[in-house]
């Protein structure tokens, strides 16, 4: 049976203001890969996420998820599919940003339930189950009636990772998710992830984690100037012939 591809991009294109961030980039993933994408800063991967989860709007290209297209290019500019379409475009997707980005007057367990209850219309009754169901898994179980400034940056983040999967997600996004924890933590969100992608959870993560992007990734994307450079396995980018990706990844092996 051949791999259902879950997003597919063609030839996307951002600027902000008259700096094109994001120039050209075609992309595919398919179910239960997890695709790490690497570079300096100010290549453009947190662009090309956030255009990917439509909180910026492309200025060329496709956007595609499972087939049902949310953006397209008309006429040399981008039109995107009429808002109840994107709705559900939506919730193939999860999106855990660097900063944790929880509802701070929440506790932990309204800042989980509350987007199935509203987006998929479940009951408080079957949300909370299934945030019971993620706290246990990511080992925060004691913290539900907790709230945010009372939790660690790890604990932090495994909640917005838990508020992610609640609306079980199809693909989830990562921009950087360990950028904003000390080293001690960073250890507790990766290990989450590394559980999910035994799990055959399809990922798309921006890191500088560079020894976990090449334990974790089936594929790994090398961008710089808003362009992929380079993109293969883990032994194709780790041991490549590029100078640049060489030298980018040597000062975090040094």
């Amino acid at each position: 049976m051949e791999e259902q591809v879950l997003l597919t991009i063609n030839h996307m294109s951002k600027s902000f203001d008259s700096e094109e961030v994001i120039k050209d980039i075609s992309l595919s993933v398919k179910r239960g890969e997890v695709v790490s994408i690497i570079g300096p800063s100010g290549s453009g991967k947190s662009t090309l996420l956030r255009c990917a989860t439509m909180l910026e709007k492309m200025d060329r290209g496709d956007l595609i998820y499972l087939g049902e297209p949310a953006a397209w290019e008309e006429g040399g500019k981008c039109v995107y599919a009429p808002k109840a379409k994107l709705r559900e475009i939506h919730k193939n997707f999860g999106l855990v940003f660097q900063n944790f980005n929880l509802f701070p007057h929440y506790s932990v367990m309204k800042n989980i339930i509350d987007a199935p209850m509203t987006v998929e219309k479940i009951s408080k009754a079957e949300a909370t189950e299934r945030a019971e169901k993620l706290l246990a898994q990511l080992g925060l179980s004691d913290k539900a009636d907790a709230y945010p400034y009372q939790l660690s940056g790890g604990q932090q983040q495994r909640v917005s990772i838990a508020r992610a999967l609640a609306l079980q997600p199809k693909i989830l996004f990562f921009d950087e998710p360990t950028s904003a924890l000390d080293p001690e933590l960073t250890g507790e969100v990766l290990k989450v992830i590394k559980e999910l992608a035994k799990e055959h959870m399809t990922m798309i993560i921006v890191t500088h984690e560079m020894q976990f992007a090449r334990e974790l990734s089936d594929r790994i994307i090398f961008m710089e100037q808003g362009i992929i450079q380079a993109e293969g396995t883990p032994e194709e980018i780790f041991h490549s012939d590029n100078e640049r990706v060489r030298e980018f990844i040597g000062k975090f092996q040094a």
